[in-house]
C-alpha cells in the first residue's frame, strides 16, 4: 500500500527493477504512467518483467497491490504467465466485470483493514477455480537460489524427476519466463544491488565476483535488464558524502 499525503507538483519517476515475481495493482488515486505512457485502466499487472519498467506518478498517489513471491500468481490467475509478460493489461485473461466491481468495492472502503479482506476474499475464490501449481517448481527454484546462477542446466536436471523440456514448459506457464531467463534476472539482480552498495571496489570486481566471462558480457547483459549499463547505473545511484560537500571539495 502506497499514498501520499499531499499531491505531488510535478511528475515523479521510479525503476521498477525485474525479480521473478508478480504483482496485481489497483490504482486509486490520479493517473500513473508506464514507460512515458498513461495506464488507462485502475488494475493492472507487474509481472514476469524481464526488463526494468519506469512508473511516472502524478497528482494524488494512492495505490494498493498484491505481490507474489516467484511461481506465486499461477494458481490464482490461472493462465499461462508467458501470455502476460512484460504487459501491464490482463489482456481479457480474468473476468473484468469482476475486477471492476472489486476495484469499486475497494475505493469505496473506508479503512485499509477493509480493502486488505476484500482482496483477500477475491484471492480465496480465485485460487479455487484456479489452477493446481506443479511441485517441481518451488523445487526447482530453491535449487536455482542455493546454486545461484551458477548452476548448469544440466547439474540441475539430474535433481528433478522431469525432461528439460517439461521443465521449460512448467517456467513459461507458471513462472512466465524460461529458467535460464529466471537466473538471468538472478544475477543481475545481485550485480545492481553490489553496484549499488560499492565504495572503493571497481565495477570490473563486480562482474569478476558475479563469474561473467568478461566486461563487455557483464555490461551487455546487465543493461539488457536494467536499460542502462552499469556505469550509468553506479552515476544514477551515486551520492557525494556530505563532509566532501562541506569541504567543498569535489571529485568524478
Amino acid at each position: 500500500y502506497l499514498q501520499r499525503a499531499n499531491p505531488l507538483p510535478s511528475l515523479h519517476k521510479e525503476f521498477m527493477h525485474p525479480s521473478g515475481g508478480y504483482s496485481i495493482v489497483f490504482n486509486l488515486g490520479d493517473k500513473l504512467l508506464l514507460d512515458e505512457q498513461p495506464i488507462p485502466e485502475k488494475i493492472f499487472l507487474d509481472g514476469a518483467n524481464t526488463v526494468s519498467r519506469k512508473m511516472g506518478f502524478s497528482g494524488y498517489v494512492e495505490v494498493l497491490g498484491i505481490r507474489f513471491q516467484v511461481g506465486g500468481a499461477y494458481p490464482f490467475l490461472g493462465v499461462p504467465l508467458s501470455e502476460l509478460r512484460n504487459q501491464p493489461t490482463f489482456l481479457d485473461a480474468l473476468p473484468k466485470p469482476g475486477l471492476q466491481e472489486l476495484q469499486g468495492r475497494i475505493q469505496e472502503a473506508k479503512t485499509l483493514p477493509a480493502r486488505i479482506a476484500l482482496l483477500e476474499e477475491w484471492l480465496l475464490n480465485r485460487l479455487r477455480i484456479g489452477q493446481e501449481p506443479s511441485d517441481i517448481i518451488p523445487a526447482s527454484l530453491a535449487l536455482l537460489l542455493q546454486g545461484g546462477w551458477q548452476k548448469p542446466m544440466p547439474e540441475l536436471m539430474q535433481e528433478l524427476p522431469i525432461s528439460q523440456r517439461q521443465l521449460e514448459r512448467l517456467y513459461q506457464a507458471q513462472v512466465g519466463m524460461s529458467p535460464k531467463q529466471y537466473t538471468k534476472l538472478l544475477r543481475v539482480e545481485k550485480a545492481r544491488l553490489a553496484i549499488k552498495q560499492l565504495k572503493d571496489q571497481s565495477l570490473t570486481r563486480v562482474g569478476t565476483d558475479l563469474g561473467y566471462f568478461d566486461q563487455s558480457h557483464f555490461i551487455r547483459e546487465f543493461k539488457s535488464v536494467i536499460q542502462m549499463t552499469p556505469h550509468e547505473y553506479l552515476k544514477r545511484n551515486f551520492r557525494i558524502p556530505q563532509e566532501y560537500v562541506k569541504a567543498g571539495k569535489s571529485f568524478k
